[in-house]
């Protein structure tokens, strides 16, 4: 008798645990969710300065008797304004920026405005993310743009096709913002014309511009 009990003890004991380990084992895995914000944080909206004195152009004018003039700059300091707009997706980033620019022709005696520049630009860029946070960025932008050359009366506001290729790097600052510097080549080829008592010359004017820009700025992602 007291076999008996003993054994159907054991047994209900058995039959309870095995009935509250079944659910349980029965239930997969969770699987940690991801980080919140993470999804959000593939745009991102910077700002940055540059100033560099590495910039190359020549602007070339046709006049209605035949002479050929042209204006350019020997000792160039340009300072411009970027603003872009990017999104990710994961190696390959998507975007459009805003170009501002003027250059000082700093040559003794003159110290005046050489040209202004105004621009629009499409975005392509692949890069990277270190597991510190760096991100790493090589991207290829063409656009449109506007010239005006104040001192050179023959050189008349025109527009033209912009291009560059430029090298980022962003060092996070917060969870959030991240301290960016970025380099690399700008080019454009600027074509317009003017009229003399209303009868247009016989070539366009048209002025190419190259320059290296150094930047510095802040981008915030979101």
């Amino acid at each position: 008798m007291t076999t008996a009990l003993r054994l159907s003890t054991s047994l209900a004991s058995a039959l309870l645990v095995l009935s509250t380990a079944l659910p349980v084992s029965a239930e997969e895995p969770t699987e940690p969710e991801p980080a919140r914000g993470a999804e959000a944080r593939k745009r991102s909206l910077s700002a940055s300065l540059n100033v560099t004195p590495f910039s190359f152009g020549r602007a070339m004018a046709y006049t209605s008797s035949g002479g050929d003039y042209d204006a350019s700059v020997e000792e160039p300091l340009l300072v411009g304004f970027s603003g872009d707009y990017m999104y990710k997706y994961d190696l390959v980033r998507l975007g459009c920026g805003l170009r501002y620019s003027h250059t000082w022709d700093t040559s003794p005696g003159y110290s005046n405005f050489y040209v202004h520049e105004l621009g629009a630009t499409a975005l392509l860029g692949l890069g990277g993310t270190t597991k510190g946070g760096v991100d790493f960025a090589a991207t290829l932008g063409l656009g449109i743009g506007h010239s005006w050359i104040p001192t050179f009366d023959l050189y008349p506001p025109s527009w033209g096709v912009t291009g560059e290729l430029l090298v980022s790097v962003a060092i996070p600052v917060t969870k959030s913002t991240d301290f960016l510097l970025r380099s690399g080549l700008r080019v454009a080829v600027y074509k317009g014309n003017m009229s003399e008592n209303g009868v247009p010359y016989p070539q366009d004017a048209f002025f190419p511009r190259a320059y290296v820009p150094f930047e510095v700025g802040l981008r915030r992602r979101f």
